[in-house]
């Protein structure tokens, strides 16, 4: 195998790791701008063909979300956005035909699901403790 072919590839997975690192840490500040407004649910949705989602909804003491964003893209250099259409619902009042009825995609539609779960599974956790 050629040299240059070995140093390419140890040079574009230093580049992979860096820009990963980068993301994490864009995604970690704008998580914790978000949490000082309020508890957070986040959910995903990964992509292999499509776009992958992230969904980072703020919810405040009863669980209805009062502010929304979302991070679509394929690249590390996608960004959040405004995702109001969920503002004023309760958590657990989302479901799929919901998801529907509000013309979300797909891919958004599995990532809000995932955050009611996940901020399900969060609530049950807490219980036991």
């Amino acid at each position: 195998m050629p040299g240059w072919f070995v140093a390419l590839a140890v040079v574009v997975w230093i580049l992979q790791t860096a820009l990963g690192f980068w993301q994490f840490k864009k995604f970690s500040n704008h998580l914790k701008q978000m949490r000082a407004e309020g508890r957070v649910a986040i959910g995903r949705a990964r992509g292999q063909f499509s776009a992958g989602v992230i969904v980072l909804l703020v919810i405040d003491n009863y669980c209805r979300i009062i502010k929304g964003e979302i991070m679509e893209g394929r690249t590390v250099f996608a960004d959040f956005k405004p995702f109001n259409v969920l503002n004023g619902l309760t958590l657990f009042e989302l479901s799929d035909e919901l998801c529907k009825s509000l013309e979300l995609s797909f891919q958004q539609s599995v990532a809000v699901i995932s955050a009611k779960k996940e901020y399900e599974a969060y609530q049950v956790m807490q219980s036991t403790d």
